[in-house]
């Protein structure tokens, strides 16, 4: 359907701010139009201040962003050759080109994947919605419907995008749509490492309500990188969505779905894979030990190893523990909770004439074991605390 001239066109138009983009209207060629993202955005009035921004222009589409790189000076980047799509670089700003596929915008716009990102804005004198496929009431139901499974399986990664605008819009998989899914997990096969690795880091990034859960446990999209079924059973119970303000249950969701193998797999970096594997291990531990069961130094080197990523872990707890946990946690004197030694590397070495070394390192790891559980209040204390362990540890000094 065509929504000419409407107050809901032109308020469109007018959230996108084309005044601030690093083009202008009269750059674009007749008969361009901007689809995808930024217009559902726009409708569903969650633009940010810089939106990508995908344009269909009706000419060669890497000639022509070819022109446009040189004359507003933007990073050129070609996508796709074979598909004619480039994509522009500039102040923050990100702009794909990609030339109309079939006789007209409808025709590209039956190509897409989900009906909510079929929905058009025609670039006229006077802008104009287009949305053949119904996309505009699907937003307004809360809906992702797929336009086919052709469509989807066009490019298989479409099928792990749908989830993931589950979980971003907070909206529901249509039954026919989550059947889609379903039914061809096993084409993600295909898909290239890295592509899949950005999708999942949208997914992980996004806020999941209490559905997402029972959703992706049905779907089982990512089951070929993850065997950890301990996590799902532990963490799938768990409502995420009311516990972000953690800012730290992205890595919780990373090992609900993805396994060490998995990670490694999908190309995610050493220290990421560290950080998921140190979680992993310390989620295991509780569920086999009891929390208060840890030894001192257990739970010391819990803290050590979890350090920024403790948020995520303290999603794993008891609700009798997990509460107490936040609050210390929020306090960044909690000397067990923000470990840290109370005497420098330096002053350690010119005060006790160690040589820089294994030991001394240790002797920094006591030092901060020994202040997290209160044993001294002064440098002084803690000195004399370094001088005994010292001759305890290094007996030929």
């Amino acid at each position: 359907m065509i929504i000419k001239h409407t107050l809901l066109s032109n308020d469109l138009f007018g959230d996108l701010n084309p005044q601030d983009w690093p083009i202008s209207i009269a750059d674009l060629p007749p008969g361009s139009a901007l689809v995808g993202g930024s217009v559902r955005d726009g409708l569903l009035k969650k633009l940010t201040p810089k939106p990508d921004l995908d344009f269909v222009v009706p000419i060669n589409a890497i000639e022509f962003s070819e022109n446009l790189s040189e004359k507003i000076h933007a990073t050129l980047i070609k996508l796709d050759e074979k598909r004619d799509i480039a994509r522009l670089v500039i102040n923050g700003w990100t702009l794909d080109f990609a030339r109309q596929v079939g006789e007209n915008l409808k025709d590209d716009l039956l190509r897409r994947d989900f009906r909510i990102n079929a929905i058009a804005l025609k670039l006229k004198e006077k802008p104009e919605i287009y949305d053949p496929m119904g996309g505009m009431n699907d937003l307004k139901n809360n809906k992702i419907v797929a336009i086919s499974e052709k469509n989807l399986l066009d490019d298989p990664l479409r099928l792990l995008r749908g989830f993931r605008l589950m979980c971003e819009l907070d909206f529901e998989l249509e039954k026919t749509t989550k059947r889609f899914l379903k039914n061809n997990v096993e084409k993600l096969n295909n898909v290239a490492p890295e592509r899949i690795k950005m999708e999942i880091l949208k997914i992980v990034h996004s806020k999941w309500n209490s559905s997402v859960w029972q959703t992706y446990s049905e779907l089982q999209l990512l089951k070929r990188w993850n065997d950890d079924n301990l996590i799902h059973l532990e963490l799938k119970r768990k409502d995420i969505a009311s516990k972000d303000p953690l800012c730290g249950s992205f890595l919780a969701k990373l090992i609900f779905l993805l396994s060490d193998e998995g990670l490694s797999r999908l190309t995610f970096s050493k220290n990421e894979i560290k950080r998921c594997k140190n979680l992993r291990f310390w989620v295991h531990k509780i569920n086999n030990l009891e929390l208060d069961d840890l030894s001192e130094d257990e739970r010391f080197q819990l803290h050590i190893d979890l350090k920024d990523d403790l948020p995520s872990f303290i999603l794993f707890l008891k609700e009798r523990h997990s509460s107490l946990w936040l609050k210390r946690w929020k306090d960044p004197s909690d000397p067990l909770f923000h470990p840290s030694t109370p005497l420098d590397g330096h002053l350690l070495q010119k005060a006790l004439k160690l040589p820089p070394g294994p030991l001394l390192g240790e002797l920094i790891s006591h030092l901060a074991k020994e202040k997290a559980y209160g044993r001294f209040f002064t440098d002084e204390e803690a000195l004399e605390i370094a001088r005994k362990w010292t001759l305890e540890n290094s007996p030929f000094l």
